[in-house]
């Protein structure tokens, strides 16, 4: 899937593409998670990518039977914080998560993304994604605000 980035230090637009990531194309070094022990049968990886360079991944897992969630979401190294190289990357990785939720989850769980989060990133989810905190850490982005996020990041009606 072809998603709309930015270059914040040439500062201009530049396409990105999301897509399924095999256990062989991800990173070993200088990243957060160990993400080919995240690799597993019961999950789909994909990375968000420009110019063949991963700068981003998302881990959905299915907990139960029409069920999925989002469990790990890490921007690349050289993405991170205010002083990123390409912004944007989190919120199309997200948006894409909440597409996922209404083709993957069942009945009274389409559209719903849910994640745990680490503490301190509550604020920012809430502000910037419309995540809701239901209880402890564990956050959803509901429908309505899954599809908002889908329309901001890719472009897409649903």
């Amino acid at each position: 899937m072809k998603v709309n980035l930015y270059d914040s230090i040439r500062k201009k637009k530049i396409i990105g593409y999301i897509s399924k990531a095999t256990k062989r194309e991800l990173p070993q070094t200088e990243w957060k998670f160990d993400w080919k022990s995240l690799h597993t049968k019961n999950a789909q990886i994909f990375k968000l990518c420009y110019e063949d360079e991963i700068q981003g991944l998302l881990k959905m897992t299915q907990v139960d039977e029409g069920y999925h969630e989002m469990s790990n979401l890490e921007l690349s190294p050289t993405n991170y914080g205010s002083k990123g190289k390409i912004t944007n990357v989190a919120g199309c990785l997200i948006a894409f998560a909440c597409l996922l939720t209404f083709k993957l989850n069942e009945s009274n769980y389409k559209g719903h993304l849910a994640f745990t989060s680490k503490g301190e990133l509550i604020p920012h989810y809430e502000k910037h994604y419309y995540a809701e905190l239901v209880y402890r850490e564990k956050m959803i982005i509901f429908p309505a605000n899954g599809k908002k996020l889908i329309r901001k990041y890719l472009n897409l009606e649903i």
